[in-house]
């Protein structure tokens, strides 16, 4: 194999792995000092990015950990109350990243990304 067609097969077999990957401007974070404010901003950031559905996140969501996991809710049963069985929707999953010193919420299903004014953040690989 010629060393351009070698070039051109790693190349076009290692462009997808790094579309994946975070930009040179961008680290992984996780907040600090979390405040009610803060909170609530998180809360309706990722309810708009999920079409308005609402969302319960705990209090210290994305203070230890960069991923943000969010399960679907069980569909309502014929009474109203959560119908038995499993959702088989794959949960959607957020990444918390610091881009030129903001917080800014990556959804993974697009890559769409949401700035969080509210949030203090710092690199999650100080934080352990």
């Amino acid at each position: 194999m010629s060393t351009t067609r070698a070039w051109l097969l790693a190349t076009t077999v290692l462009t997808p792995i790094g579309c994946g990957t975070l930009s040179a401007q961008e680290q992984p974070a996780v907040i600090v000092s979390p405040s009610a404010e803060g909170r609530a901003e998180l809360a309706r950031v990722v309810s708009s990015a999920l079409n308005g559905q609402p969302v319960n996140l705990a209090d210290d969501a994305l203070t230890r950990d960069s991923v943000l996991t969010i399960e679907r809710r069980t569909p309502p049963g014929p009474q109203g109350r959560a119908a038995t069985g499993r959702t088989l929707e794959a949960p959607e999953r957020f990444t918390l990243v610091l881009r030129e010193s903001r917080c800014v919420l990556v959804r993974a299903a697009d890559g769409r990304a949401f700035p969080l004014d509210e949030a203090r953040c710092v690199p999650a690989a100080g934080v352990r």
